[in-house]
């Protein structure tokens, strides 16, 4: 004998009850991870191949880091001739280690100042001298971070991917023009390391920040304000290694970072 019309209706209402429990108390939503935050990219970068920035290549690779030096390529000491700029058997130390070695003029003049065939023959010809040491250069710094349009299209005439100044803060990855590249003003004596770290720390992330050093030491006769202490170089170092370790920030040469 079929059930009744009250039986069946019970047993509707049983089962709408079951099915919303089952809804109710089936798995959570799985939440979206967070999206992982981009780390700050900080190049190390050290202009006119200063015989105090000898001593940068055992810091950095204490560190497990590398660097880009802009050399003045006429300026290199060759037999005595300029003792207070690096020789080139110490500036193949510094690309023996992994460090970068780029171009800054042959003799570091303001280059707005030259009609274009003197600038292309101090441009061209930094480019060509460090080639015939057997670097690859492709990263290019203009003297005082002085430039053109001009200047700009004879840095890519010959054959460099990149020309960087020498102010205008953070730069983005890609730069919006890669011939005119921002840095952070010139580290100076008066620059304290708590400074230094503030300018990353601050920074958003995936934000590149090139800091640009001279001397490196102690201050000498004839030495001007674009310097550093070691002991504060060393400090900075160990900070951006810990920020390193935490995964906020990651160290790569400028011609890394714009091949």
């Amino acid at each position: 004998m079929g059930k009744s019309h009250r039986q069946v209706r019970r047993l509707g209402v049983r089962f709408v009850a079951v099915a919303a429990a089952a809804v109710t108390l089936g798995p959570s939503p799985v939440l979206a991870a967070p999206a992982p935050v981009a780390p700050r990219v900080v190049s190390l970068t050290f202009d006119d191949g200063r015989v105090s920035q000898s001593v940068v290549d055992r810091l950095l690779a204490a560190h497990q880091m590398v660097g880009t030096f802009y050399i003045i390529t006429g300026a290199v000491n060759v037999g005595g001739s300029d003792p207070e700029s690096l020789t080139w058997p110490q500036i193949h130390r510094l690309a023996d280690d992994g460090n970068e070695i780029a171009a800054h003029t042959r003799t570091h003049p303001d280059l707005p100042t030259l009609n274009p065939p003197a600038q292309t023959a101090e441009i061209c010809g930094s480019r060509q001298d460090l080639i015939a040491q057997g670097f690859p250069t492709i990263s290019f710094a203009y003297p005082y971070g002085d430039y053109t349009p001009t200047t700009e299209a004879i840095v890519k005439q010959c054959g460099f991917a990149s020309g960087r100044g020498a102010s205008g803060g953070a730069e983005t990855i890609p730069p919006a023009d890669r011939y005119a590249m921002r840095t952070l003003d010139n580290v100076v004596d008066t620059d304290s390391v708590a400074r230094l770290e503030a300018q990353t720390a601050t920074a958003k992330p995936g934000q590149w920040l090139d800091y640009v050093f001279h001397d490196v030491g102690n201050p000498y006769p004839g030495g001007d304000q674009y310097r550093v202490t070691t002991a504060d170089f060393t400090s900075f170092l160990d900070w951006l290694a810990s920020q390193r370790t935490k995964g906020t920030v990651v160290i790569r040469t400028v011609g890394s970072v714009v091949p």
